[in-house]
């Protein structure tokens, strides 16, 4: 584990974004530094939430989020991210270099997640939802990693992205010797607009999952207003008395953006999802069942900036005590 304490990783975090800029001016020359200042970026989610089954409430920083990332030169590159308050624990985030020998390809060495779902990569502003889906908060929970990645880009008619890499394997920085790497994939066809669809897939072990192996395909549509997207992920391993295990997950999610011609808000966003979890949910051996609708005020231009959300959660099946129906308002500002 990493030595330093969370005091000081934020003392050395807030130094090191202010300083960083004025240590490039007498490295380069005025026209050229501001290609070098790093540019630093920052999400806050806070909530409120209320129970609707037991008739309580409570009050959430769900994230605080920090981030750096800038450029060396035109080859190197970097990436750093704190959050102060991820559902109430600090942590380290990203903390990666990135390496661009020719266009188009890229290395990565250190921490990020590992790319596997287009949910699960998005950021708490991006997520759509006031809460996350069953597959980023269950079935992906866990893939952020230190390790070595690689992507490259074809850029033709149908643009294509492959991405590979090698990780520890055990966990969000836990730097331990390992044997052997897990190994993640992952191929995404098409453009941000139009049809995209995605494959992805994991091998290794985890500390409680030996044989882990970890399958998903991902179909999405999207305009400059309009998003429908689905997901599957199929996870099996072998637990630590030997005995087979396996869950899946699904979702569906949509949204629309309509603009709103006012000073004060900018644009409606009605937003819709049915998600499931469980040993087989094509079985029928569902553990979780929820549909989450609801709209967001949004008070940039850009979506995912400045919003408030209103979401009502229902569950309608669920072996998970912990699951309650819920009324979540949130608050979003990215800058």
């Amino acid at each position: 584990m990493y030595k330093t304490g969370k005091k000081e990783a934020v003392i050395i975090f807030i130094v090191l974004s202010l300083i960083s800029p004025f240590r490039l001016t007498g490295q380069e020359s005025s026209g050229k530094m501001s290609e070098y200042i790093p540019d630093i970026d920052v999400i806050l989610k806070t909530k409120l939430e209320h129970d609707l089954d037991n008739s309580l409430m409570r009050f959430e920083v769900r994230n605080a989020r920090f981030g750096l990332r800038g450029k060396i030169n035109e080859k190197m590159s970097y990436r750093t991210q704190l959050d102060l308050s991820d559902e109430g624990q600090m942590k380290m985030l990203d903390a990666y270099i990135r390496f661009t020998p020719v266009k188009n390809l890229d290395f990565y060495l250190g921490q990020r997640k590992i790319p596997f779902s287009t949910d699960y990569m998005r950021n708490p502003a991006e997520n759509i939802f006031a809460n996350r889906s069953f597959l980023s908060k269950y079935i992906n929970n866990g893939l952020r990693d230190i390790g070595f990645f690689a992507s490259y880009k074809f850029s033709e008619t149908l643009p294509v992205e492959i991405f590979a890499g090698a990780v520890n394997g055990t966990g969000n920085n836990n730097p331990q010797w390992i044997s052997r790497p897990n190994f993640a994939g992952r191929i995404l066809v098409g453009n941000e607009k139009g049809f995209r669809t995605a494959f992805n897939t994991y091998y290794g072990e985890a500390p409680d999952k030996i044989h882990l192996a970890m399958f998903g395909a991902e179909i999405r549509y999207a305009t400059e207003s309009f998003l429908i997207e689905s997901e599957y992920i199929k996870r099996n391993w072998t637990d630590t008395l030997s005995f087979s295990q396996h869950d899946d997950g699904l979702y569906i999610h949509s949204y629309y953006h309509f603009p709103v011609r006012n000073e004060l808000v900018k644009m409606i966003t009605p937003v819709f999802r049915w998600d499931f979890t469980g040993s087989s949910i094509f079985s029928n051996n569902i553990d979780v069942n929820r549909l989450t609708i609801g709209f967001n005020t949004g008070f940039d231009s850009r979506p995912f900036y400045s919003e408030i959300r209103l979401n009502y959660e229902n569950y309608f099946r669920g072996t998970l005590p912990i699951h309650t129906d819920k009324l979540t308002l949130e608050f979003i500002a990215r800058f």
